[in-house]
């Protein structure tokens, strides 16, 4: 038995390049290997809220979300790193501070305010809009809290990477994919090989059979933490130094095409 991890943008889909749902081809080889007694398992920065249906497939057995601090296996919830609750709220002072437009994400949900309009436009564009619950109690989302983001252009930018920087309790991840900026905040000890190892166990697969398939730096733990990283074509640099595989492009069915080697 193998453990295979998907990225999702960029890997799987690549929304910014026109492809919004898994390519007949990869879905056909993901069923060859799912039918062989394999695990395949998405890991995502994203949270459920943007785990949509077109990724909610029978083939898929597990989720490692937001970055790893959510991890679900066969429909329950396998582990929650929760952000501190007083940091969460000094974030959210800032950006307030800053006119920073942002989002909470818990397990489930993505929380914002409706006068974000910024951020409401952005997902619509890449078809998700319809992710955001607006009305809330914002303790109540603060207290449940996985990952803070929120997104800035020009200056905006520069002056948030200075506002945070120092704050070492808490990462703060930068993606200029897109040219969008988007911030991610988390709890330093959430990481996508977190998941990978937690999931490695829960099924019992020893890591030299397991495989992980990415684009970003965000993936970067991930391919450390398997036995086979694999970088897509389209990779940042980073990410194809640090995998021993580099296959072909998202838009060239490089996926497709690799996975049609694993047995």
């Amino acid at each position: 038995m193998k453990a295979l991890f998907f990225d999702i943008d960029g890997t799987l889909i690549d929304g910014l390049r026109g492809i919004r749902e898994i390519p007949a081809t990869v879905v056909a080889q993901l069923e060859r290997l799912h039918d062989a007694g394999h695990k395949l398992v998405i890991c995502s920065g994203r949270p459920w809220a943007m785990i949509d249906s077109s990724l909610r497939l029978p083939l898929f057995d597990a989720y490692v979300m937001c970055n790893g601090g959510h991890v679900e296996a066969d429909g329950k919830t396998l582990h929650a790193d929760l952000m501190d609750q007083a940091l969460v709220r000094s974030y959210v002072e800032l950006f307030d501070e800053l006119g920073m437009e942002y989002m909470l994400q818990t397990a489930h949900h993505i929380y914002l305010d409706r006068r974000f309009t910024h951020i409401q436009r952005f997902f619509a564009e890449f078809g998700h809009p319809d992710i955001f619950t607006f009305e809330f109690d914002r303790e109540d989302a603060v207290q449940r809290t996985i990952k803070l983001e929120t997104h800035a252009t020009g200056l905006d930018a520069e002056r948030m990477r200075a506002a945070v920087e120092g704050r070492a309790a808490y990462t703060a991840h930068t993606d200029d994919n897109g040219g969008y900026n988007a911030f991610e905040v988390f709890s330093p000890t959430t990481s996508k090989a977190v998941g990978v190892e937690l999931l490695l166990s829960h099924y019992g697969i020893a890591r030299s059979e397991s495989l992980g398939f990415g684009d970003g730096a965000n993936d970067l733990e991930m391919i450390c933490a398997v036995g086979t990283g694999v970088a897509m074509g389209n990779a940042c640099d980073e990410l194809k130094a640090a995998a021993g595989v580099v296959c072909g492009d998202v838009t060239d069915d490089g996926l497709a095409r690799y996975l049609a080697t694993v047995e």
